[in-house]
């Protein structure tokens, strides 16, 4: 008779992801470093693959019928990569606040932190929209306990009364896969209203965005904006849905 010895393997997880990237010719603006909307993208590019790593990515979650959703983020800037620069982009996740999943990020040059951010997301039903839990690994979750990228900001939105500054339809290069505007392409939208000599001389220092409804092909987001100037220059960006006046997004860029 033979004994087999029977080993469970166990996978494990890292908690803290950590790629590295090279800005490209097609990710800088007119200042000659990264554009947000680009910065924005490769924070959410890192964060598929650690979702992934944690089997808790895009395609598993769709078939268990669940979808992610990215409600806010928040960035402190200190420096923006530059043409040709390599980087690393570090993401690892907090667990559960109330319905809102916790993500933090770290963009640095492999010694000094550029870019440091956190991110609050919803796992949603596909089919009625309504928030869900979905455990993540607790080893995972001890080990970035009070890992904080940087404290929340206590108050960074609000509603705009500003001047409406252009209407916007939605086209074919503002659609993801979800079949919704991608969270980078609302980035692009939100500078697009910033006075070009203002990006012309220089990064913001502070970047916050709200997402408050989804948006799809075919709608038309009417944009304000609000430019305040006491101390620090501070812009406040709304979009709302034109056929129904709902906000959609909100946004807080100080330089």
């Amino acid at each position: 008779m033979f004994f087999y010895n029977i080993i469970m393997t166990q996978k494990i997880y890292t908690p803290v992801w950590r790629e590295q990237f090279q800005v490209r010719s097609f990710d800088i603006g007119l200042n000659a470093v990264m554009r947000m909307g680009s910065v924005c993208g490769y924070l959410q590019e890192a964060a598929g693959h650690h979702a992934n790593h944690l089997d808790l990515g895009y395609h598993y979650m769709q078939q268990q019928g669940k979808v992610w959703v990215l409600s806010k983020l928040f960035m402190e800037i200190k420096q923006l990569p530059g043409w040709g620069q390599d980087f690393y982009a570090e993401t690892w996740p907090l667990g559960l606040e109330r319905i809102f999943y916790r993500r933090d990020y770290r963009i640095h040059n492999g010694n000094e932190t550029m870019v440091s951010a956190c991110s609050y997301w919803l796992l949603l039903d596909l089919k009625n929209r309504r928030p869900m839990v979905h455990p993540i690994d607790q080893a995972v979750l001890d080990s970035n306990a009070g890992k904080l990228a940087m404290e929340m900001p206590a108050d960074s939105f609000h509603a705009v009364a500003g001047d409406l500054i252009e209407e916007r339809m939605v086209k074919y290069s503002d659609i993801d896969q979800n079949r919704h505007v991608n969270n980078a392409r609302y980035v692009e939208w939100i500078f697009d209203l910033v006075d070009q000599p203002v990006l012309e001389q220089g990064s913001p220092s502070f970047f916050a965005i709200e997402y408050k409804h989804e948006v799809k092909a075919g709608d038309t987001v009417s944009m304000y904006k609000t430019r305040l100037k006491n101390g620090k220059l501070t812009y406040y960006i709304e979009g709302k849905l034109s056929d129904n006046n709902q906000t959609c997004l909100r946004s807080k860029i100080v330089f």
